[in-house]
């Protein structure tokens, strides 16, 4: 049963790598697709699909790494992953899970989340950008990888002066109205 683990991978984290391996025990034919696998590097998106392929592959070498770039339309970008040919698809994306319920008949699952309050890609990039120690935070497989990136992670986006411990939802800029 072909199977796909669907993630941004912003990069690759203990989370990610947790599931993964959960997943391979599950499926025998697990495959990884990396999406918004556009070209261009926003502050969400710092490196390019790539580079997570070499990311990934530095923890899963015998694992197939397919790459899907985002598209306007849902519809069609749903489409464009059914050319993968996956009997099921595991992304922990919400909205991603409902577009591809509504666009295919695709079997959609949630991977089980491995401490989602402690490992994201997006406090990943926030203690790089800052300096701060995040190697505790992605597989060991994988620090050589993100290390060779860290200045393009550190130079994405907006440019904050950054202190310990500062995280975006404590400034007037983060805090959701």
């Amino acid at each position: 049963m072909k199977t796909v683990f669907l993630g941004r991978f912003q990069p690759l984290h203990n989370g990610h790598h947790q599931a993964i391996e959960q997943l391979k025990e599950e499926y025998e034919n697990l495959s990884i697709v990396i999406g918004s696998a556009d070209k261009s590097r926003t502050e969400k998106n710092p490196l390019t699909a790539e580079e997570r392929e070499k990311i990934i592959k530095s923890c899963f070498s015998d694992t197939d790494v397919l790459h899907l770039e985002d598209d306007d339309s849902d519809e069609f970008w749903a489409k464009k992953l059914e050319e993968f040919e996956p009997e099921i698809v595991v992304s922990g994306n919400q909205n991603v899970r409902d577009i591809l319920e509504e666009f295919t008949d695709l079997e959609v699952k949630k991977p089980e989340m491995f401490h989602p309050d402690i490992y994201s890609g997006s406090e990943v990039r926030r203690r790089i950008k800052s300096d701060e120690e995040w190697r505790y935070l992605v597989p060991a497989c994988s620090k050589e990888k993100i290390e060779e990136y860290k200045d393009r992670i550190k130079k994405s986006g907006v440019q904050y002066e950054f202190e310990p411990g500062w995280k975006r939802e404590h400034s007037s800029y983060g805090k959701t109205k």
